[in-house]
């Protein structure tokens, strides 16, 4: 679904690379979560999959075919919901189908219904995001991403500026929708365990610049629920991952 071969990024100005000759990939169906160390990188991946920033050198390709020049090809969802406060949820909704075109207006009422009944929010249309709790603001952005038609999506972040009972709630409510959609999700977090729980796969970038990733399969299956984190085999592999990211800390 996903592949990066070879590619290399450096910002104007810095002296070094921050992605240095980075290959890896994420096949379709996957929930691949992203860990490391703040300020490593991994938020300019992201910016390179969705064509924000261009590369150097490599090649960045989704089913197959190169970004380059492309449009439509992913969902993206950043650390805020970032709904726009004089528009209604639903109007907020519509936006990737305004900008995407060719779509009726009664064709977008119909979806925007659509999306907001599957994320639990029908009879919010008409609401402002003000009006809306945070956990409900983030299903309403995680709906708006959905309408963008994706079947990849970057989602950086998302519930890391929610309190501790509201996230473990998204978190849960995530997966549900993951396990029914099947959509290819990267995922970006600081929280191994939040990672463990969602994912099928997590790539730990281990060191900057980031030239590779590792990859670590977790060993439990689907449906999940929060028990399975206490598993031995779980708990282990948690306290490994955080043993690697204070590694690249101190390094």
């Amino acid at each position: 679904m996903l592949s990066f071969e070879n590619v290399r990024l450096r910002y104007p100005g810095d002296a070094r690379a921050t992605i240095d000759g980075l290959s890896f990939a994420v096949e379709r169906g996957e929930f691949v979560s992203l860990v490391g160390a703040s300020g490593c990188g991994k938020s300019t991946i992201f910016r390179l999959i969705n064509g924000l920033l261009a590369p150097e050198n490599g090649e960045i390709t989704v089913d197959g075919q190169s970004i380059a020049g492309r449009h439509g090809y992913c969902g993206y969802m950043p650390q805020r919901d970032l709904l726009f406060p004089w528009r209604t949820v639903g109007d907020n909704l519509r936006l990737p189908m305004e900008l995407r075109g060719g779509i009726s207006r009664p064709e977008m009422e119909r979806r925007v219904e659509a999306a907001l009944e599957h994320v639990g929010l029908s009879g919010w249309k008409d609401k402002r995001p003000a009006e809306l709790s945070g956990g409900m603001r983030q299903r309403a952005a995680f709906a708006r991403t959905l309408l963008t038609d994706s079947e990849l999506l970057l989602l950086d972040e998302p519930f890391s500026a929610l309190d501790f009972l509201t996230r473990i709630a998204m978190q849960e409510w995530l997966l549900g929708q993951w396990e029914s959609d099947r959509k290819t999700v990267l995922f970006i977090t600081h929280d191994v365990e939040e990672a463990l729980l969602l994912s099928s796969r997590v790539l730990v970038a281990r060191q900057w610049p980031i030239a590779q990733l590792t990859s670590i399969e977790v060993p439990a299956e689907y449906p999940r629920t929060r028990a399975c984190l206490a598993r031995p085999e779980m708990v282990a592999l948690r306290e490994r991952m955080i043993n690697m990211l204070r590694q690249e800390v101190e390094a």
